[in-house]
């Protein structure tokens, strides 16, 4: 059925058409190309236009399935390709050639000096000083650049507007900014463009729709198929065509189950009213079979994990796959490697990618971006070690091999020969050759310098130095320093000193050549496509005129770092087959059976629009720009056809930090409840949490005669004590097996440890005037504090010139909390006598049937207050405060009683070592303990903020020490030293066994 609807008074062979936003536009437009002659076998004289380029391969598919046998094909095209034809045909034309990205944007860059130059435009000259301070702006206006041209804008329009703009939004003559300087630099853009005999995008779309009125066809038909929308030059183009009777233009519209009731669509409706012509309505019914369902999850890899049951549903029995048949859809390009990961890797079902990928999400990205922190991050020739350790850390550096001895030691001879920057070197001569054990322990390289910088607590450090300290490892036929050596050249050396933008970027690819020839980076996944987009980004750098530019370290990095951001890896999808992984716009114009899409969030799905520096609304209102609106209603439009076309829908969306549902899928869920006149009759999936099963550990640890023995010179701690209190495993992994977390030298990220150490070493000098007398506050401690605290932290960062801003920010919170401690100190403690400080206390402890066993602590302050009671204090940098609660009354019969009632033993254990160490003898009524917390101090002056006192006023201290303390602490031993009971995982606390370093790979918990 055919509904026929004039839309100007032109008549032509062939209607437009608009079909049913559920029908194939690929499988109507192969019959319509047939129809004319279906034996014809030439079809070259046909041209087809696409929006992009995917659908040309799905129609030449269809072509061959329906003539079964060679023929030669139409003429198919992408806008953009069709566009830089006609362009090509134009006067001169066939001179231009196109330029990349980075030429164009040095040419910008030289044509603003050349406007600024004149003077007429103030703002100009400082913009253009250098090109470090204008690549930013130049990439803007490239992108303004090429909208005026697809757009139409000429530069008399725009300086129209400008004075008109500036008016209705009030901005005064002062706070203009660049919005005067675009019709001149616009102008002289196209000029210059001309001079040159360049194209860019905006003006192959100027020219093309200037000339297209005198253009001589070799086509017979040309179809426009499968456009949404048209830009002004489209508009022009199409509008000719159809005027002279050569295209047809074929859109999907009209009814679908899928389109809302409000959708109206003005871009199609404006699309249909610059053709020339009549249009059919291509009238369809459509299956009543649809399935959609809606799931929700909180991330990325919770909608993948409910994907996974539908892939693995879905191709249960399946054959081989037509490309029509299942869709992957990522409207951000992000999820495509977990989606790869975690949906194909361990299947046989073949796929294609189509789309854009991020350069900038490449592991080859991340590593010359860590090249770049490393270089910016030295100071006077010393390279900040978190940065230099990101660079050998990078599986591209550490996994390093050279497979020739040979090879490597010509290498290593003409790197270390040519190196203008290298000014020491090691013993080993270069005539040494370097073989596989060396290739082989180049991770344990890496690792001895983790472990050597934060031995040495060495923040900072020169290459020549690191090379020195591992000069012992070398071997007579494995030099590790001269391996060592060759890394440094290639990664950090070869970078040193460089200006110019051409130098870079030859020195960059120098790198991946090497990382290409002698590491495993070719292993990895899509890595060739990566390498491909990264080394004509860089050819683009060294080969052009901006070469020979210069920039700063940071500006290099910067410039650098915009342009991977704006490159796409375009992965072409061919040959067509199998599973269809496919970019949000490469779905136009293509059908599916089954669609999975996911991401389908607000500010994914309408994407998110950002404020433009240059061009504000008000400013594209009047130049007639399209606006946010239209770009959201496009969006609308190709979900709601994909929707419409499929048989099954899965949507997968994340609710969860911010994130919600796009109003796309609010919409539809709004339609369904009005059609139903009730609400919730659309279901949504979550994802299964499935319980973790609660497991005691891999296995309850027996205690061998090994380890009986191992107790024999083992000494109790009240952090072990503690440690086996929360969970046995713990203690056995830690203080048994010896495995503990490493320190690391990552000081961007404080370490808690680290803090807590940092801030006893301060106390302990600032006290230790006062050791064995009397403690008198002077009036400047401030300032002996801060002296201290410096000192302190240059022993662990380093001069403060190496210091990173994280440290800085560290130093001024140290000392905040610090002097908040310290005012508070000085009204308690003036006057009390200092006995010791970090005091190192060890005794002997019997237990039943007369075995003794050695116990230890450090004091961290022992003083006797004005009325003479001896304190033990220890400070607290941490928000966790562990006080015993036992009373008289307390049960301490095993140790879950005894988690329960003493939950930690620092303070029982430091009051009997400080009784043993000082040989008081004046009974526990004499002593007491307290914890000196660190934290939330603030402004306040009550000493209860400070201080948490182990016995309160009125506690029976004997019957508390001599009844719970001591019976509990022998218990807890006795425990430990028993054969019979286990090693066992204690799954009480689930906080705890989250932060514990074994749970995953030892106990398993996690």
């Amino acid at each position: 059925m055919k509904a026929k609807f004039p839309i100007s008074n032109f008549q032509f062979q062939h209607s437009h058409v608009s079909l049913p936003l559920d029908s194939s536009l690929i499988n109507w437009l192969a019959e319509d190309i047939l129809a004319r002659d279906p034996e014809e076998r030439d079809l070259s004289r046909i041209a087809v236009v696409f929006p992009g380029r995917r659908p040309a391969l799905y129609l030449r598919r269809e072509l061959g399935r329906l003539i079964g046998g060679p023929f030669h094909p139409p003429q198919i095209f992408d806008i953009d390709s069709f566009m830089a034809y006609m362009a090509g045909k134009s006067p001169g034309g066939s001179d231009r050639r196109d330029a990349g990205q980075v030429e164009l944007l040095h040419l910008v860059y030289t044509t603003a000096r050349g406007l600024g130059a004149d003077g007429e435009h103030l703002s100009l000259p400082a913009m253009t000083s250098s090109f470090e301070g204008f690549f930013f702006w130049g990439l803007k206006f490239l992108d303004l650049f090429d909208e005026f041209g697809t757009e139409l804008v000429p530069p008399a329009l725009i300086k129209q507007a400008v004075p008109a703009a500036l008016a209705d939004a009030g901005i005064t003559e002062e706070a203009r900014g660049l919005w005067p300087i675009l019709p001149g630099l616009y102008s002289k853009w196209l000029d210059t463009l001309a001079e040159n005999s360049l194209w860019s995008r905006g003006e192959k779309y100027r020219i093309a729709a200037e000339y297209i009125d005198g253009q001589e066809w070799s086509f017979s038909q040309i179809y426009l198929a499968g456009f949404a929308a048209l830009n002004q030059a489209e508009e022009k183009v199409f509008s000719v065509l159809t005027r002279l009777g050569i295209a047809r233009a074929v859109v999907q519209d009209g009814p679908s189950p899928w389109r809302t009731s409000d959708a109206k669509w003005k871009h199609l409706e404006r699309l249909r009213s610059v053709c020339h012509g009549t249009w059919d309505l291509e009238i369809t019914k459509s299956p009543n079979h649809q399935i959609t369902k809606f799931h929700q999850g909180f991330d990325l890899h919770s909608q993948i994990q409910m994907a996974e049951d539908v892939f693995a549903r879905e191709l249960e029995g399946q054959g081989k796959l037509a490309p029509d048949q299942e869709a992957v859809v990522l409207p951000r390009p992000e999820p495509l490697i977990p989606v790869l990961s975690r949906l194909f890797e361990n299947t046989a079902v073949p796929y294609n990618i189509s789309m854009g990928y991020p350069l900038e999400r490449t592991a080859l990205a991340q590593l010359l971006d860590s090249i770049f922190e490393a270089q910016e991050g030295k100071v006077d020739g010393k390279y900040y070690a978190p940065h230099y350790l990101a660079v050998l850390r990078h599986p591209y550096i550490k996994n390093i091999q050279l497979h020739s001895p040979l090879t490597l030691n010509h290498q290593i001879t003409k790197s270390l020969a040519t190196d203008p920057h290298r000014h020491t070197r090691t013993n080993q001569s270069t005539n040494q050759p370097i073989n596989q054990s060396t290739i082989s322990s180049f991770r344990s390289v890496v690792h001895f310098l983790e472990v050597w910088l934060v031995r040495e607590k060495r923040s900072f450090a020169r290459l020549d130095e690191l090379e020195k300290a591992i000069a012992h490892l070398d071997e007579e036929d494995s030099p590790a320093s001269q391996f060592l050596s060759l890394v440094h050249q290639m990664c950090f050396r070869a970078f040193e000193g460089l200006k110019k933008v051409g130098e870079l970027a030859m020195a960059l690819k120098r790198l991946l050549e090497w990382t290409v020839e002698y590491g495993t980076a070719t292993g990895y996944p899509l890595t060739d496509e990566f390498m491909t987009a990264m080394v004509g980004l860089l050819d683009e750098l060294e080969s052009g005129p901006v070469a020979k530019e210069t920039a700063s370290v940071p500006g290099l990095h910067s410039l650098f770092g915009h342009l991977v951001r704006q490159t796409r890896i375009p992965f072409q999808g061919i040959p067509l087959e199998g599973f269809q992984i496919l970019g949000f716009l490469e779905t136009r114009c293509l059908k599916f059976q089954r669609v999975m899409i996911f991401d389908v969030n607000e500010g994914v799905l309408p994407p998110e629009t950002r404020p433009d520096p240059i061009l504000p609304p008000d400013l594209r209102k009047h130049l007639g720009l399209p606006d946010k609106k239209q770009a959201v209603e496009i969006s609308r439009y190709h979900f709601q056809r994909l929707l419409a076309g499929a048989e099954e829908v899965y949507l997968f969306f994340s609710e969860d930090k911010g994130q919600v549902k796009s109003r796309f899928i609010e919409e539809l869920i709004w339609e369904a409840e009005k059609q139903a006149g009730r609400r919730d009759v659309i279901p949504i999936h979550s994802p299964v949490m499935i319980p973790r099963p609660r497991i005691p550990s891999a296995f309850p640890v027996t205690k061998t005669p090994q380890i009986m023995n191992f107790f024999s010179s083992f000494t109790f701690s009240a952090t072990a004590l503690d440690t086996y209190l929360s969970c046995p495993f713990r203690f056995y992994a830690k203080y048994i097996l010896g495995l503990d977390v490493p320190d690391t030298i990552d000081r961007d990220e404080i370490d808690p440890l680290l803090v807590g150490n940092l801030a006893h070493n301060i106390l302990r000098e600032f006290y230790l005037p006062w050791l064995d007398r009397e403690i008198q506050f002077e009036a400047d401690y401030d300032n002996d504090l801060v002296t201290k605290s410096d000192m302190a932290l240059e022993g662990i960062f380093g001069s403060r010139a190496e210091w990173s801003g994280s440290v800085r920010l560290f130093r001024e919170v140290l000392l905040y909390r610090l002097k908040n401690f310290l005012r508070l100190e000085r009204k308690y403690a003036q006057g009390h006598q200092l006995m010791g400080l970090e005091v190192s206390c060890k005794m002997d402890l019997y237990l039943e049937g007369g075995r003794k066993v050695r116990v230890k602590g450090v004091l961290d302050r022992v003083e006797k207050d004005k009325k003479g009671l001896v304190w033990v204090i220890d400070y607290k940098t941490g928000s966790k405060i562990q006080m015993p609660r036992a009373t008289v009354a307390s049960k301490v019969s095993g140790r879950e009683a005894i988690k329960h009632e003493i939950i930690s033993f620092q303070l029982p254990m430091y009051l009997l070592l400080c009784d043993q160490h000082y040989d008081l003898k004046s009974g526990w009524s004499g002593m007491n303990a307290a914890l000196y917390g660190l934290r939330g101090l603030a402004d306040s002056s009550n000493l209860n903020a400070l201080q948490t006192i182990l016995f309160k006023q009125g506690d029976s201290r004997n019957e508390i020490v001599k009844g719970i303390y001591v019976p509990a602490l022998k218990i807890i031993i006795d425990e430990i030293l028993d054969p019979e009971i286990p090693f066992a995982h204690d799954p009480s606390d689930f906080g705890y066994c989250k932060t514990c370093p074994y749970s995953r790979r030892l106990c398993k918990v996690g």
